[in-house]
């Protein structure tokens, strides 16, 4: 697990280390000896850090830390330390009432809880390209996930006065706390993120807006919000008349302070011990670098969280803020103040896309423009205004509050107005390594070559950031075409993608069946389209969908399909007349993303063909239900392969289906009609289409046991190898325009 996640920390090691030796001093070569020889044993440390296993429904006993409680409907997660060893690992409990509830939302306390857990599992990487849970807390430093399956005894755990982490933690719980009961939902959003590090604890739909605009930096705790609340303190003290020299020690002081209560992440960690760092420098007059400084800075951090520089945050933190450094000498050279501001932001912006889109896969035009303005007004106005009215609160409480509310509705207004326009937005599609890794180094050898000849430099970087600019229109030069079946869990979601980009298709968009529940036990708005389908096809550059298919009315084929509306520009939309009579289906198609989309009711013998590639609707042959023997039956023709798309379709279905002696059922794919449910895939269907292969798109772990034993048995009983994204995660083909045959298949496990 292990040897992959040290592999950059290794090849970055020797190639600082044989610099170091090929410099030849010795007194560079002592300090590398000994700090080689801390990093050793910190990795030792880490290595035997491990959880142990206890055993499935062990009573062991957990200290919660109460910052990092985070309720959703009847599910509870946070954070703790299991055992007598104190493992760090996050767990997970399913509330059992509406008071238990309502307990664990105020609590402020660290809690010591008694009760019997067993281990979780964690699910990898399904899809290409997709989140990868398991890697996601290995980098967050939990290595595994219990859940809690009993609470035997509840606890408050009072912390020692010299236990200061712990009283912190318990702080910045209360404040979190005080935020909910005293303030409107959006201006408690912006409290927790922008004072308190608290992340994706608001409306959805906050966070959305400026991370698709390019500027969720902005919003994230880093080295501009540190010197905001360092300013601050400075000023207070010097009026108030104290020294320089103990001003020096109090300012320390407050940078630890501030760092863990605004949840020590990546940014702030980074930026405090930079600070540090450079106060340090400062005082003792050591010469450090600003280099130097950051260097330290990523040195000490690495030694107590080894993983931050494999999390997306540690990296942009870091790469950034080593932009800066290199920047700051040639923007100097500028004397006219706009323009090196401008330019400044500019460049960075320039310089930190490869690095965004290999992570993001996206990115606005409109950025560049927002970076120069936003910085500045979160700066000198809406931190200002969000801490003036946290510490009013606890003088004042009303009415007043509501005007930082409409004032953070007409800026979240005019974020949302921007983010509509449509042609500054670009989905750029997931950059291979190999060409992330040339842009950075060639980046980073003309930032170090740039004093020598300034002018030749210059053309260099302009040709590479045209280079860069250039990226976005990578993805038509592509001549690779997909069919994959995605992994979304219980449901349907098959995606169809052409060569040089020239079709984008889209086959039911799975969804989630909601179950009745009581209001307390209500959860978010989050679907599993945001996790698995919306991230995989950004990544393979989807901005619009040429044809959504939709093939019956039920909520697991087309539950998201609001949610791909919001995140594609759909322009057809395709189903059957049953479907489109079922209630349920025609309230999705009055959703507000839907309008633009053009909506058609497909008919049998209907058919498509491009660039080589062609779609045939074989069923339904006469106006249904929109149930699953209703469902849409396509035949896709790639290069030399026949795909059988049946949707849910049952037996009934199936022999109506082969009961029309005009249609051709052979094929080399057969998708198992109703995720391998023991009323589908018949042996006599099977006979008639005779299938190379099988694939069963299934949820992992779901409640119908699909597919069940005997769809299994037929397949096996006909020698038909199958597979399942419940075992495989995503299943998929590939092929080259310019080649004769389509991949074998391929999956993601």
């Amino acid at each position: 697990m292990l040897k992959e996640k040290k592999l950059p920390y290794l090849i970055l090691f020797f190639i600082v280390l044989l610099r170091i030796i090929c410099f030849r001093n010795k007194e560079i070569l002592l300090l590398t000896g000994i700090l080689i020889l801390f990093s050793t044993l910190f990795w030792w440390v880490k290595l035997n850090s491990f959880p142990n296993d206890y055993q499935e429904n062990q009573a062991v006993s957990i200290s919660l830390v109460p910052d990092t409680i985070k309720v959703d409907g009847a599910v509870l997660s946070f954070e703790g330390k299991l055992g007598i060893k104190k493992d760090p690992v996050l767990i997970t409990y399913i509330l059992k009432n509406e008071k238990e509830k309502n307990f664990i939302e105020n609590n402020k306390k660290t809690l010591i809880i008694t009760g019997k857990v067993e281990l979780a599992e964690l699910s990898g990487n399904r899809n290409l390209n997709g989140f990868d849970y398991s890697k996601y807390l290995e980098n967050k430093g939990h290595f595994k996930r219990y859940n809690l399956n009993e609470i035997i005894r509840i606890k408050s755990y009072d912390n020692k006065w010299y236990q200061i982490f712990g009283k912190l933690k318990e702080w910045r719980r209360a404040c979190f706390i005080h935020n909910k009961n005293h303030f409107e939902e959006l201006t408690q959003s912006y409290l927790n993120s922008l004072i308190f590090g608290f992340q994706n604890n608001g409306p959805g739909n906050y966070q959305k807006t400026w991370r698709d605009l390019g500027v969720a930096h902005l919003f994230s705790l880093s080295g501009m919000h540190i010197y905001f609340f360092l300013f601050i303190f400075d000023y207070l003290l010097l009026r108030c008349a104290m020294t320089k020299e103990n001003l020096f020690k109090w300012n320390l002081l407050f940078t630890f302070f501030v760092m863990i209560m605004t949840g020590l992440g990546p940014g702030m960690v980074r930026a405090g011990l930079q600070h540090i760092t450079k106060q340090l420098n400062r005082k003792y007059e050591c010469k450090l670098s600003n280099l130097d400084c950051w260097s330290i800075a990523l040195f000490i951090n690495s030694l107590f969280d080894p993983y931050v520089l494999l999390t997306v945050g540690g990296q942009l933190t870091y790469y950034m803020t080593f932009l800066i450094i290199m920047l700051n000498p040639i923007i100097k050279k500028i004397k006219q103040p706009f323009l090196k501001f401008l330019s400044f932001n500019i460049i960075l912006s320039t310089l930190s896309l490869p690095l965004i889109w290999y992570h993001f896969y996206e990115w606005n035009f409109l950025s560049f423009f927002m970076n120069l303005v936003l910085g500045s007004f979160i700066l000198c106005l809406l931190m200002p205004i969000l801490l003036i009215s946290f510490l009013l609160s606890f003088v004042f409480r009303g009415y007043h509050f509501l005007f930082v509310e409409r004032f953070l509705i007409l800026f979240q207004k005019i974020g949302n107005t921007l983010n509509d326009i449509d042609f500054s937005h670009q989905v750029v599609g997931k950059l291979p390594l190999t060409l992330l890794v040339i842009l950075i180094v060639s980046q980073l050898l003309i930032l170090r070559e740039f004093e020598k000849n300034h002018f030749k430099i210059s053309l260099k970087f302009c040709f590479l950031s045209s280079v860069t600019l250039l990226m976005p229109f990578y993805k038509y030069m592509n001549p690779s075409g997909i069919i994959a079946f995605v992994d979304i869990g219980q449901g349907d979601a098959i995606f169809l993608q052409l060569p040089h980009h020239k079709g984008n298709y889209l086959l039911d968009t799975g969804g989630r069946l909601d179950f009745k529940v009581e209001d307390w036990q209500k959860r978010s708005d989050k679907r599993g389209a945001d996790y698995t389908l919306i991230p995989f096809l950004k990544s393979r550059g989807v901005k619009k969908i040429d044809t959504v298919f939709i093939s019956h009315a039920h909520e697991d084929h087309f539950g998201d399909l609001d949610r791909v509306s919001d995140a594609f520009n759909i322009k057809s939309l395709y189903f059957g007349e049953g479907t489109a009579n079922q209630v349920n289906f025609k309230k999705m198609l009055n959703y507000q993303g839907l309008d633009r989309a053009n909506k058609k009711i497909i008919k049998t013998n209907n058919s498509w063909s491009k660039e080589g590639v062609s779609l045939k609707c074989l069923f339904p042959d006469k106006k249904g239900d929109g149930q699953n023997n209703d469902s849409l039956v396509m035949m896709l023709t790639i290069k030399n392969k026949k795909f059988l798309l049946t949707g849910d379709l049952e037996k009934e279905g199936e022999q109506q289906l082969m009961a029309n002696p005009e249609i051709d059922l052979k094929a080399d794919v057969l998708k198992a009609g109703h995720h391998g449910s023991k009323t589908s895939t018949h042996p006599e269907f099977l006979e008639r289409v005779a299938p190379e292969l099988v694939t069963i798109s299934c949820g992992l772990n779901n409640r119908y046991n699909h597919p069940s034993e005997e769809t299994i048995e037929n397949l096996d009983n006909h020698g038909i190898p199958y597979y399942e994204t419940d075992e495989q995660g995503m299943i998929y083909f590939t092929w080259n325009k310019y080649k004769k045959n389509i991949s074998s298949v391929k999956t993601i496990k």
